[in-house]
């Protein structure tokens, strides 16, 4: 796919890569999310984690990777907020606004419960 993501005009590339890390991240957030899933252990958000700065890495270091990585903001707020010891924070607006932002606000408590 590489090969021929290259032969494309930029704008035609930046928007290819718009869509599927949009997927992507959709997707991943969705994972965790699961009726399936009951409760995620410190081993499941710590491995979710690192495959998330995996991937921000990845797009960070594309051409235009900036303006990408916003796509991916949601995830990363998200994944903190797992990470997070202090979940008070989420339900305190001033401080959500600022750190989980773009957290959507159902999915975080129901995350924080797991």
């Amino acid at each position: 796919m590489n090969s021929t993501l290259l032969g494309l005009p930029r704008e035609i590339k930046e928007l290819i890569y718009f869509d599927a890390l949009s997927h992507a991240a959709n997707k991943i957030l969705a994972l965790p999310l699961a009726p399936d899933i009951k409760h995620i252990n410190s081993n499941g958000v710590t491995a979710l984690a690192q495959d998330v700065q995996y991937l921000t890495e990845f797009v960070s270091s594309l051409e235009n990777g900036q303006m990408l990585r916003e796509n991916l903001e949601e995830l990363q707020q998200t994944i903190s907020l797992m990470e997070s010891d202090n979940h008070e924070e989420f339900f305190d607006i001033s401080i959500r606004n600022k750190k989980y932002g773009r957290v959507d606000a159902i999915n975080g408590p129901m995350l924080l419960e797991k």
